[in-house]
């Protein structure tokens, strides 16, 4: 067969056994929806579903972010809905005695749709698609079993229909019920089995037209006529009209409504649609692990937004992605909107012209249907995903559906929704907020200091606690930064704090609660005479700080900073101011900056001293321009300077480091012979003795015992730059 004749029997092969397997599907919705006191209504309510599975089955098609995408009437809102149908027949009598079973209940289902439809529509336009992936994974799935459960006795109900009452055990083991229930469990029993030992997308549609086929093979055999079969509860009791002459001289009349009923059931109705919405993306996330690629969940909301507002305007349940429907075309090797196009004009099809068809289903084969799609979504998640959950992520699964199985569904989304908050709340607040803990003796400013100012740092350094917070600072976490500061404080060791700085550049907010702890945090930094400074806090927390009096001043200095940088430089200055009678009185002389420590490397220094030039640049002065070739070493005797970088010229510059008397500047591009990387601008005034390319071939060239002390002393300077960035990476990595 040539190869685009293949791919036309492949997507007509798939987009039929999509199209008879929603048929089917769609009938045995509507034996559950239209059951009891609704039964003479079951043949135009399944007009009504079939025509949602044309629209719904189009609209997703053809404007879902997948080309392959089969949407339907789903069975998650329509075994809830099932319920809440029969609990409004059972109130109307008592609340509205003139109502309309038929047209109140239609108007509950096409509400629900439309509130779903709008709700999806407003989620995709606000790009809200990934919110509902923060549902903890074992609450969805508490739900999702929870509506297999109700499938599946739903299924049940559907086989007993013509009983017309609420089935119980009992009434299970009686003998005139046994031929009304027992064929259709052994047929949905036997399906469930066979889809898990052969997962081939041939064994439904294979066991659904084999049921069909044995059903009326055996009536035929047994010379029991159809009518004998509907008066036994076999098949549906009575012709049901089914062509669409039929819909529109049945169509409900709407004066007769029970609105005070539903007005009660619109919480019922939003939940339901909330439910919906959870099964639209949990079925899209698992269609992107099916085929491989990543949906766009906001444009899907939008297309079963927009396809359940029109599956509303007929009377349609909700629907939104089917997996089963979509995930099989895959399989058989089908791929673009053939198969769901084939399987949406099939259904137009029968809506045209399936006059009698529902009634020619027997009982048997919708419940069973329904049975085995209600232990399907029980197998996947109480066999299935056992091995991805936890005992205690597996317990709360189970606390839902059993509170759903007792309760009521209604119950269960309120206990499932709370536990998913305090799911939330509780994980969240084991992340400690404190990302890193470091202190001024691994963690430095970036001012470089000569070498009698550094180790006054390196030897108290610990006296400036840093903490720096990830995250957002809530009830649940702000209690622990309060633990560990006290802590720190209450240490009886050296390494008591005298500055303690919180640094939020990593946070993304804070709440009430973790503001009322950083006022505590305060109070307890005072009652210890510490220092307590915040870096980089965002203007929201700014404000909310000062409203708190936790903050006083309006502007950066003393006890906030914008960046840690700077309340860092501002500790090392207090330090260094503390124990100012440590340093010695000329810390930034020759001796500091050319250090000899032998007398031949004494002789040695004296003869390099001739080589290098003195040198001064007045305050704001450029000592190196960015992006300029090498211009040598200089040695800063006196003054400040700030090396500054752009990344783009119309950008502001960014500091990388201060550098004071008895530091060295240039030396990367000197020895590198590169263009310079980042710019150098006199703070102060400065003086320095520099060294140029020049100078350095003819002092290498006549002394090159000098010009290997100079190599030392700069050498030394890089591996000492060196040791702390590496402290620094290590305590950042551990």
């Amino acid at each position: 067969m040539p190869p685009r004749a293949h791919r036309l029997a492949a997507s007509l092969s798939a987009g039929l056994t999509v199209g008879i397997l929603t048929i089917l599907t769609q009938a045995s919705f509507a034996t559950l929806l239209y059951t009891g006191p609704l039964a003479p209504w079951m043949g135009l309510g399944f007009l009504m579903i079939l025509s949602g599975a044309v629209v719904i089955g189009l609209v997703l098609t053809l404007a879902g972010s997948h080309p392959g995408t089969v949407g339907r009437p789903h069975e998650l809102p329509i075994v809830i809905l099932a319920l809440l149908g029969t609990r409004l027949v059972r109130q109307l009598p008592a609340t509205h005695s003139q109502a309309d079973p038929f047209t109140t209940v239609l108007v509950m289902i096409a509400g629900t749709t439309f509130l779903f439809g709008l709700l999806s529509l407003l989620m995709g336009m606000g790009r809200a698609g990934n919110l509902f992936r923060f549902l903890p994974y074992p609450v969805l799935g508490g739900f999702v079993a929870g509506s297999g459960m109700l499938l599946a006795k739903g299924g049940l109900t559907v086989m007993l229909s013509s009983e017309g009452v609420a089935w119980n055990l009992p009434m299970l083991l009686q003998a005139a019920s046994l031929p009304l229930w027992l064929p259709g469990v052994a047929f949905g029993l036997a399906m469930f089995l066979a889809t898990r030992l052969w997962r081939s997308w041939l064994t439904i549609p294979a066991f659904l037209v084999l049921g069909l086929v044995v059903f009326h093979g055996a009536l035929a055999l047994s010379g029991t006529e159809l009518t004998q079969a509907r008066e036994a509860g076999l098949l549906p009791a009575q012709e049901l009209p089914l062509s669409p002459a039929d819909l529109a001289a049945r169509w409900p009349d709407f004066h007769r409504i029970g609105w005070g009923s539903l007005g009660r059931m619109m919480p019922d109705m939003l939940s339901v649609a909330f439910i919906a919405s959870l099964g639209t993306l949990m079925n899209a996330s698992a269609i992107e692990a099916t085929i491989g690629r990543e949906l766009d969940f906001n444009r899907d909301l939008k297309a079963v937004g927009l396809a359940n507002l029109l599956a509303a305007c007929v009377g349609s349940p909700a629907g939104f992605h089917s997996l089963s429907a979509t995930a099989l075309p895959q399989h058989m090797g089908v791929r673009g909107r053939s198969a769901g196009l084939i399987s949406a004009l099939l259904c137009l099809v029968a809506l045209l012209g399936g006059q009698g068809l529902v009634n020619q289903i027997p009982y048997a084969i919708t419940g069973g249907l329904l049975l085995f799609l209600g232990l399907s979504l029980l197998g996947n998640w109480l066999v299935d995903q056992r091995v991805f959950l936890s005992a205690t992520e597996y317990s709360i699964l189970l606390a839902i559906l059993l509170v759903m199985l007792a309760a009521g569904w209604m119950a269960a989304i309120i206990f499932g929704l709370i536990l998913a908050v305090a799911l939330f709340t509780f994980d969240y607040s084991r992340i400690s907020a404190i990302r890193l803990i470091l202190t001024g003796r691994t963690r430095r400013s970036n001012v470089d200091r000569d070498d009698a100012k550094t180790k006054v740092l390196e030897r108290y350094g610990d006296a400036i606690l840093i903490l720096c917070l990830q995250g957002h600072l809530f009830f649940g976490t702000a209690h622990g930064l309060l633990r560990t500061i006290g802590q720190h404080l209450q240490s009886r060791d050296h390494r008591n704090p005298h500055w303690v700085l919180i640094d939020m550049k990593r946070g993304s907010g804070i709440d009430a609660s973790a503001i009322n702890t950083l006022s505590r945090i305060r109070q307890l930094c005072d009652s210890y005479s510490v220092e307590l400074i915040l870096t980089a806090p965002s203007q929201q927390i700014l404000h909310a700080l000062r409203k708190a009096n936790v903050l006083g001043g309006i502007h950066e200095g003393i006890d906030w900073f914008e960046d840690l940088d700077h309340g860092l430089e501002y500790c090392e200055n207090e330090l260094l101011a503390f124990h100012a009678s440590t340093l010695p009185q000329e810390h930034h002389g020759i001796d500091s900056l050319l250090e000899a420590f032998t007398p031949a490397e004494q002789a040695a220094r004296d003869r390099l001293l001739r080589y290098l030039k003195h040198q001064e640049w007045p305050p704001g002065s450029i000592i190196i321009q960015q992006g300029s070739p090498p211009v040598g070493l200089h040695f800063i005797l006196t003054g400040r300077v700030s090396v500054e970088r752009r990344n783009r010229p119309d950008e502001q510059p960014v500091r990388l480091r201060t550098m004071d008397p008895g530091t060295c500047i240039g030396e990367i591009s000197f020895y590198l012979r590169r263009e310079t990387t980042a710019s150098v601008i006199a703070q102060t005034r400065v003086c320095a003795l520099s060294l140029d390319d020049a100078d350095l071939a003819r002092l290498e060239d006549q002394d090159p015992a000098a010009a290997i002390l100079l190599h030392k002393i700069v050498s030394r300077r890089l591996g000492e730059r060196l040791i702390l960035t590496n402290e620094l990476a290590f305590n950042l990595s551990s």
